[in-house]
């Protein structure tokens, strides 16, 4: 297939920048409309590039002959913003799919009877380090799994546009926003859970969801906490085996004590503008995008019933949740 795949960007905020900076790495697709409507911010951002900006969706897909679209808007409009596309486009969604599980399985049942493709943007299915996780857990060449601690750690998103993510309604708050990231990737490689336990500790803004799932004899915990103090962002995890440990700190993964050399990053020089270090995870999820609808195939590494499962996992933390603490 010459013809490159037309991609229209709707929100080119903090996530939707992320997705803006990687397009021009992207093969085989070319970034041709981006619509936001913060209007003047986008027209910054793209700047002297031969890319069209709109003010709002409905006049990009009239305007523009377009392949696929990517969804970076606040998590609250992914629902309506996927049913409405997924019969004439190709397309890639931020997570979390949507807020709730009934409306993920609608999605996923819509998809299902789409002829495109639909994606679920979680990243962290394609990072190295966790890349690297997944293998040794199906592996199995370190024995089977007996402990899994994994922590997401921010300061407060504040950022957001018209403060959209401190509002749980909008964006599923600390669990659905940020917990959710280690949640996908246990429910990817592990399946739901056989039990579950959840703390949450709110106090002065600060927000802590705290999660233990048992998986047989294995203890799974995934912490996710919004910080009032703007920490940096962290993202680690101690994984034990019967005969060995994979460990993720600082960036950096170990293997028995001895570091991982991974390779250099493709878009490794490329500000994301977050506050996230870059592997090339984000590259390599919309490059998988794309290649599987140049090759006519659905994408297999991030299904939408896999996805939809994680929003439910994150809606029973959060019912299960114990609030040790009320703001």
């Amino acid at each position: 297939m010459d013809k490159k795949i037309r991609v229209g960007l709707v929100g080119i905020g903090g996530m939707g920048g992320c997705h803006f900076q990687n397009y021009s790495t992207i093969k085989g697709a070319e970034l041709v409309a981006v619509c936001d409507v913060r209007v003047d911010m986008a027209k910054e951002k793209v700047g002297d590039q031969n890319i069209n900006v709109y003010g709002s969706l409905e006049k990009m897909l009239k305007n523009e002959e377009l392949d696929m679209i990517d969804i970076c808007t606040p998590s609250y409009l992914h629902k309506e913003m996927t049913l409405k596309l997924l019969d004439k486009y190709h397309v890639l969604c931020e997570k979390p799919m949507t807020l709730t599980a009934k409306d993920a399985n609608k999605i996923a049942e819509v998809a299902a009877a789409s002829k495109k493709n639909f994606m679920v943007a979680h990243v962290v299915r394609f990072m190295t380090p966790y890349e690297i996780l997944k293998k040794e857990i199906e592996s199995k060449e370190l024995g089977k799994l007996l402990r899994l601690d994994m922590k997401r750690i921010s300061g407060i998103p504040r950022w957001s546009w018209n403060n959209w993510m401190m509002d749980e309604k909008l964006s599923g708050g600390v669990v659905t926003d940020l917990s959710i990231h280690d949640l996908d990737f246990v429910q990817s490689v592990l399946g739901m859970p056989d039990k579950i336990d959840a703390y949450r500790y709110v106090k002065e803004e600060n927000d802590t969801i705290l999660t233990n799932m048992l998986y047989g004899e294995a203890l799974v915990t995934c912490e996710g906490t919004w910080y009032n103090y703007g920490v940096p962002f962290q993202a680690e995890y101690m994984a034990v085996f019967q005969n060995g440990c994979v460990k993720l700190d600082n960036g950096v993964v170990y293997i028995n004590g001895e570091e991982y050399k991974k390779e250099k990053a493709v878009v490794e020089d490329v500000d994301l503008g977050i506050n996230v270090g870059n592997d090339d995870g984000y590259y390599k999820e919309m490059q998988y995008f794309v290649d599987c609808i140049i090759a006519g195939k659905q994408p297999g590494r991030v299904t939408p019933e896999s996805s939809a499962r994680s929003v439910l996992l994150a809606e029973v933390i959060k019912k299960k949740a114990k609030v040790i603490s009320k703001k």
